[in-house]
C-alpha cells in the first residue's frame, strides 16, 4: 500500500502538467508574500468589514446556526439581517479556518490567499482548453493574477468577497467549454456548482457576469453549429443541458437567493443606492483606464478616484499582441480570440459615461452594483484571457522561453502593486463599536424604523468597556429584567414583574424572530423609532427568550438547495450520460 502511494505520488511530481502547477504557485507567491506579514493593512478600504463581518459570522455559528443570517453586533448592537443579502461563501471559508485555530485576521488572509491562487488555477483550465496550448494557459493564468484591477481588489480594497469571487467566471467558462464538447451529466454538474459558486460569492459579480455568461454560451451554440451541421442533435443536447446546469446553479445557490428575492423588501435600500453611492457619480475617464496611478484611497465622484482603476499597459499591449495571433490561429481559438477582444471594447464602453443610457435601462437592478468600475473584474478576466492567446502568435508557441519571458514582465512590472500600507489594529468588539461610531459603518435600516438612524445606542458604551450587555429591559417600572446569556442568533432573560409588563430586547424586529416565554410561544412586535422586538408578559417570574429562526421561505430555500446538491453529487457520481452523437471525430473539430 505503502509502495503504491509512493508511486502515485512520484507520477504526479513528474507528471508534465505539475511542472505548471508548481509554476503557477511559485509566480503566485511575489503576490501572495504580503499576507504572511504580521498585522493587517487595516486601513484598506474593507479590511475592516471582513474582520467584523466574520468575528459575526462566528458568534451566530457557535450560538448555534447553520447557515447564519443575523449579525448581532451590527448597528450599535441593535443587529441586522447582514447574510440574508450578502452572499455567505467567502465566511464559510474563513470560519472554516477560525474553527481550526486560526485568528480571525489570519482566517481572512488566509482565504484571500487561496482566493487569489486558485484564480489563477481556474484561468489555467480554461486556457488551457480554449487555446489547447499550455504554455499560453500559463501566461494567461499569471496575468489574471496581476492583472492591476486583482491586486487593487486584494491590497487597496480588501474586498475579500470579490476576490473569491474571481475564481469562478474561468471555471464557469472552463465548465461550460467542456458540456459544449461532452453533453455529459458530470460536466452539466460542474458547470452548475461553478456559477452557483458565483452567486454565493458575491451577488453584484454574479450580476455583472451573467450577461458575459449567457454571451458566451451563445458563442458555443454558434461554434457548434458551425463545426457540427450534421449533429443537430448535438447542438439541441447541449442546449438543454447547458439550460439544466444553470437551473440547477440557481437551486443550489437558492438557500441565499430566495430570502434575497422575497426578504429584501424589509430592508431599506436608500442608503445602499442613494446619495454617495448613486452609480451615476461613478464612471470613469479614458485617462484613468489608463494611467499608471496607485493609491490607497477612496472612490470619488465623476472620475476623481483616490486609487488605480487602470486596465494596465502590459496587459492592453498584450491584448493588441492577441490581434497578430489571430491569422495563426485555428477555428474554436481564433473565434476566442476575437470574442474576448469585444469583451474588453464593450466594458470599456461601459465605464465611460457614454454607457450612462444603457445604465438607466437595466437601473433596477444594476443600481445595486454602486460602480460602474466594478465591471472592471470582467476586463481583467478578458485581458488575462488575450495575454495567454498572445503567445499563439510566436513562430514557436510551444516553446516555454518566451512564454515564461512574458510572465517575469508581468510579475517585475506589478510587483510594486503588491504593496499593502500595513499598520497596527486591535480587532474586538470594543474596537468595532468604535468604527461604527466614528465611522458610520456596519450600518443597516428595516422598516420598521420610523426614525433617524441612531448615532448610537444604550449598548456602546458596554461594548466600550467590555462589560456583560443588558440585551433586555423593562419598559415598566413595576418589572426587572436580568440577561441571562446572549449570543449571535438569540437572547435568554429572566423577568420578574409585579404585573403584566412589557419587556424591550435591544434587537431589532425581523422576520425570523421568534419568542418563548417558559418555553411556551410568545408573540413579538416592532416597537419605538428603532423597530426593536417589544414581548409583553404576564406578572410573575418567567425566563424569556429570543432566538433568529428559518422563516418558510428560508425553509424552502433550504429544501431546494439540499435536493440541488444531492442531483449535482449524483451526476458527478453516475459520471457521462451517452450520446450518440457525440464522437470522438466531433469532439476534435470542436477543440481545433
Amino acid at each position: 500500500m505503502k509502495t503504491r502511494i509512493q508511486k502515485g505520488f512520484s507520477s504526479f511530481i513528474l507528471h508534465p502538467s505539475s511542472l505548471h502547477l508548481f509554476l503557477i504557485l511559485a509566480f503566485c507567491l511575489p503576490a501572495l508574500a504580503p499576507l504572511t506579514a504580521p498585522g493587517y493593512f487595516s486601513a484598506a478600504h474593507d479590511a475592516r468589514h471582513s474582520i467584523y463581518f466574520l468575528q459575526m459570522f462566528d458568534l451566530s455559528v457557535r450560538d448555534g446556526a447553520w447557515f447564519p443570517r443575523w449579525a448581532a453586533d451590527m448597528v450599535f448592537g441593535y443587529g441586522y439581517p447582514l447574510w440574508v443579502i450578502l452572499a455567505p461563501l467567502p465566511f464559510f471559508l474563513g470560519e472554516a479556518f477560525h474553527l481550526i485555530g486560526f485568528d480571525f485576521v489570519a482566517s481572512v488572509k488566509i482565504v484571500d490567499g487561496l482566493a487569489l491562487f486558485f484564480s489563477a488555477l481556474a484561468m489555467y483550465l480554461f486556457a488551457a482548453r480554449a487555446l489547447a496550448n499550455k504554455n499560453a494557459a500559463l501566461v494567461a493564468a499569471i496575468a489574471y493574477v496581476y492583472v492591476p484591477y486583482h491586486l487593487v481588489d486584494l491590497y487597496v480594497r480588501a474586498a475579500q468577497a470579490e476576490l473569491v469571487s474571481f475564481i469562478f467566471p474561468p471555471l464557469i467558462f472552463w465548465a461550460f467549454h467542456r458540456l459544449a464538447e461532452t453533453r455529459a451529466a458530470r460536466d452539466l454538474a460542474f458547470a452548475a456548482l461553478a456559477y452557483a459558486g458565483l452567486l454565493l460569492s458575491h451577488i453584484s459579480m454574479a450580476v455583472i457576469f451573467t450577461p458575459i455568461i449567457g454571451l458566451y454560451l451563445l458563442f458555443l451554440l454558434v461554434q457548434l453549429t458551425n463545426y457540427q451541421l450534421r449533429f443537430t442533435n448535438y447542438v439541441l443536447r447541449f442546449t438543454l443541458y447547458a439550460g439544466g446546469a444553470i437551473l440547477l446553479a440557481l437551486g443550489i445557490a437558492a438557500i441565499f437567493l430566495l430570502p434575497v428575492l422575497f426578504e429584501q423588501r424589509y430592508l431599506k435600500s436608500d442608503a445602499l443606492i442613494g446619495g454617495f453611492f448613486d452609480y451615476r457619480k461613478h464612471f470613469l475617464s479614458v485617462a484613468q483606464l489608463f494611467s499608471p496611478f496607485w493609491g490607497y484611497g477612496y472612490a470619488g465622484e465623476n472620475g476623481n478616484d483616490q486609487f488605480s482603476l487602470q486596465l494596465g499597459l502590459i496587459p492592453v499591449m498584450l491584448a493588441l499582441g492577441a490581434l497578430w495571433s489571430l491569422p495563426r490561429g485555428r477555428g474554436a481559438m481564433r473565434a476566442h480570440t476575437i470574442f474576448f477582444l469585444l469583451i474588453v471594447i464593450a466594458i470599456v464602453l461601459a465605464v465611460l459615461p457614454i454607457a450612462t443610457p444603457l445604465w438607466e435601462m437595466f437601473a433596477g437592478v444594476i443600481a445595486f452594483v454602486q460602480f460602474p468600475w466594478r465591471v472592471l473584474i470582467v476586463s481583467a478576466f478578458a485581458l488575462a484571457f488575450l495575454a495567454g492567446a498572445a503567445i499563439n502568435a510566436l513562430d514557436d508557441a510551444r516553446d516555454r522561453a518566451p512564454a515564461l519571458a512574458v510572465i517575469l514582465l508581468f510579475v517585475i512590472a506589478h510587483y510594486p502593486y503588491t504593496q499593502p500600507q500595513h499598520n497596527e489594529a486591535r480587532f474586538n468588539y470594543a474596537a468595532q463599536m468604535d468604527f461604527e461610531v466614528r465611522e458610520r459603518e456596519l450600518l443597516g435600516d428595516t422598516i420598521w424604523l420610523t426614525g433617524e438612524r441612531p448615532l448610537d445606542s444604550p449598548l456602546v458604551a458596554q461594548y466600550r468597556a467590555g462589560e456583560k450587555l443588558t440585551r433586555a429591559i423593562s419598559l415598566d417600572a413595576h418589572a426587572t429584567v436580568e440577561t441571562i446569556r446572549y449570543g449571535g442568533q438569540s437572547v435568554e432573560a429572566r423577568v420578574t414583574a409585579r404585573a403584566p409588563a412589557r419587556i424591550q430586547f435591544y434587537t431589532r424586529y425581523f422576520p425570523g424572530w421568534r419568542a418563548t416565554l417558559d418555553d411556551q410561544p410568545l408573540d413579538i412586535e416592532p416597537f419605538g423609532e428603532q423597530g426593536l422586538i417589544l414581548a409583553r408578559v404576564p406578572a410573575g417570574s418567567h425566563a424569556i427568550k429570543i432566538r433568529f429562526e428559518d422563516t418558510p421561505i428560508r425553509q424552502i430555500a433550504a429544501f431546494v438547495s439540499g435536493i440541488s446538491v444531492l442531483i449535482a453529487g449524483a451526476l458527478i457520481a453516475t459520471g457521462r450520460l451517452k450520446s450518440r452523437h457525440a464522437t470522438r471525430k466531433a469532439k476534435a473539430t470542436f477543440v481545433a
